[in-house]
């Protein structure tokens, strides 16, 4: 279970990068949009999750909305 866990840490990690690369340069590209995409669908996959943080809940039902 560590080796998922460190691995979605890192997906998430290279993933959220790319977005705030992009909200730092205020240069918006492609791979940004991509990546928040699949930022969200990550968490609608755990969108029922007890650990999700509320305001993350509430992102992702906007969002994404099912």
């Amino acid at each position: 279970m560590s080796k998922v866990s460190g691995a979605l840490y890192s997906v998430i990690n290279v993933l959220s990068r790319r977005v705030l690369d992009a909200v730092y340069s205020g240069e918006s590209d492609a791979e940004a949009r991509e990546a928040w995409v699949e930022l969200l669908l990550i968490a609608q996959n755990w969108r029922d999750s007890p650990d999700l943080p509320a305001d993350l809940k509430t992102l992702v039902d906007e969002a994404i909305p099912l």
